[in-house]
């Protein structure tokens, strides 16, 4: 009999541990926070005290906990507050004009309605909603909707007053006003940065906030998330301590790393913050270099992007590029080139956040310079239509080229981008296995990964990305105790069934805090 008893221990399982030094397992045994040991049904007694709790998983698997090393968090938040009008909801305009409506004759005439996840490419028109529309849904409202990419958004004609957007009003730098083809007025429509809505639209309430945080948490527990990495680009140290608040306060479960934003390199070097601050529920990440997301500017400047990249290194952060397309993918490489040849330190682990395009020409570069690529397959999932109409024959096979990073050595970690799209990460595994989009249509099979490593993308590379590779990502004695039971085996179902697998038991710090 073992001296030590588990506080926990889960049994009869299939345990994937993702780590090989560990033959395959049905028992995993907790003590605390930390995994006290990985075996077979005939230790279970070996481990049991008086007050262990003993889970029966029901020969179900246990795999370690997910980590989402791409998303917002607060954007979730915020997002899950919003009138839901993504296409399993509408179909028309007319339902979004539906929802608006009864949203509006429940709420103050004063108060904003927010709707989102809109796509005119799902809608029967085929076409944005315009400000009119949303005035017939609430006149005496105002109204935004937003569009699912998050780059754009209708306004109506309440919400451009509220924000000081009239007919004279001209094109912001970052940015353009719709307008009608005919009679040249403002359509309500926003495409890209526009600082008067960012600014003209009030900030949630302290309730909203709450409560929109609740619904996030409650997201990331039924999906099995239990770490996360926020990259936004415009996170503060503000951010940070609001992070710390609602992580004390046990409003938020999953542990968080969260990357500084582009511009706010000087404000955590003055807290004495970098890459690796904080404690295992929330730690500073890298510094996300997102000088087209901060300025508004597609391709920035290469010297500018040097200067941030170099600034951030000496700060001791980790680098993490915004790379959206091929050029910023070639300017985030000679960055790093810069770096090498402006100072002695060497960098270490650099991220290139989406990545989502690739030749194969680039691929070798990326193994030279040792970047780490956190994409995102699920958006094939969710935008294969849209890739296949608009996308060369080519160039569809260099959209997440998962198989060709593996074989050239590229450590890959995959991701929801949420609120951009879900953050279920069994349709990310999904579509990394199957390279399949949600009409069924495969994309560049060629390019697809075995099941055990569409799992490890999504656990132990996102750890190795966030330098904590040693305390997660693997079901292994000694690590943290962050464990997610689900309904079948990932890895032995026929990839088809992949996608209709679910959380069923989410546990964090040793403690069960989700069941369905």
């Amino acid at each position: 009999m073992s001296d030590i008893k588990a506080d926990l221990i889960l049994h009869n399982a299939r345990v994937i541990t993702l780590d090989q030094t560990l033959p395959a397992a049905t028992m995993v045994a907790v003590k605390g926070n930390s995994i006290l040991a990985v075996g077979g049904e005939h230790e279970v007694e070996l481990f049991s005290g008086a007050d262990t709790s003993l889970i029966d998983c029901e020969c179900k698997a246990v795999i370690p906990g997910f980590n989402d090393s791409h998303c917002h968090p607060l954007s979730l938040a915020m997002t899950l507050l919003h009138l839901d009008c993504s296409s399993a909801f509408v179909r028309n305009i007319s339902e979004i004009q539906a929802l608006i409506c009864e949203q509006a004759n429940s709420t103050a005439k004063s108060k904003w309605i927010r709707a989102a996840k809109y796509n005119e490419s799902n809608l029967a028109e085929k076409r944005h909603p315009t400000r009119w529309e949303l005035d017939e849904a609430a006149p005496g409202n105002p109204v935004i909707l937003i569009h699912d990419s998050a780059k754009s958004c209708v306004l109506n004609s309440v919400a451009l007053r509220q924000v000081g957007i009239t007919e004279d009003s001209s094109d912001p730098p970052a940015g353009h006003l719709g307008r009608d083809d005919v009679t040249g007025q403002l359509n309500g429509m926003i495409t890209g940065r526009n600082e008067q809505v960012e600014n003209g639209i009030p900030p949630l309430d302290q309730e909203d906030i709450q409560q929109g945080i609740k619904l996030a948490n409650q997201d990331y527990l039924s999906h099995g998330i239990t770490s996360l990495c926020d990259t936004t680009w415009s996170n503060t140290t503000g951010h940070w301590d609001f992070l710390r608040k609602i992580k004390e306060s046990g409003e938020l479960s999953p542990r968080v790393t969260m990357m500084a934003g582009t511009n706010a390199v000087t404000e955590f070097q003055e807290r004495d913050l970098h890459t690796g601050s904080g404690d295992d529920q929330l730690r500073v990440g890298a510094t996300k270099i997102a000088l087209d997301e901060s300025t508004g500017c597609a391709h920035p400047p290469q010297d500018e992007l040097n200067d941030h990249a170099l600034r951030a290194h000496r700060a001791g952060f980790q680098l993490a590029f915004h790379v959206h397309d091929i050029q910023t993918l070639q300017g985030a490489l000679a960055s790093l080139q810069f770096i090498v040849q402006n100072d002695p330190t060497p960098y270490s682990r650099p991220r290139l956040e989406h990545c989502g395009v690739c030749p194969p020409a680039l691929i070798s570069k990326l193994r030279t310079f040792e970047v780490i690529v956190a994409t995102q397959p699920c958006f094939l999932y969710y935008l294969g239509e849209t890739y296949r109409r608009e996308v060369t024959a080519e160039q569809l096979t260099w959209l997440y080229p998962l198989r060709s990073f593996s074989s050239q050595g590229v450590i890959t970690t995959t991701s929801s981008d949420s609120p951009l799209f879900p953050c279920n990460p069994l349709i990310g595994i999904y579509t990394a296995v199957t390279r399949k989009d949600k009409c069924g249509q495969t994309i560049s099979p060629e390019e697809s990964v075995s099941s055990p490593d569409a799992l490890r993308m999504y656990t132990l590379w996102p750890a190795y990305a966030s330098f904590e590779e040693k305390s997660k990502g693997s079901i292994s004695p000694g690590k943290l105790a962050d464990l997610v039971v689900l309904s079948d085996d990932p890895t032995e179902v026929e990839p088809e069934r992949i996608r209709d697998i679910s959380a069923m038991l989410t546990i964090i710090n040793g403690h069960v805090i989700w069941t369905i």
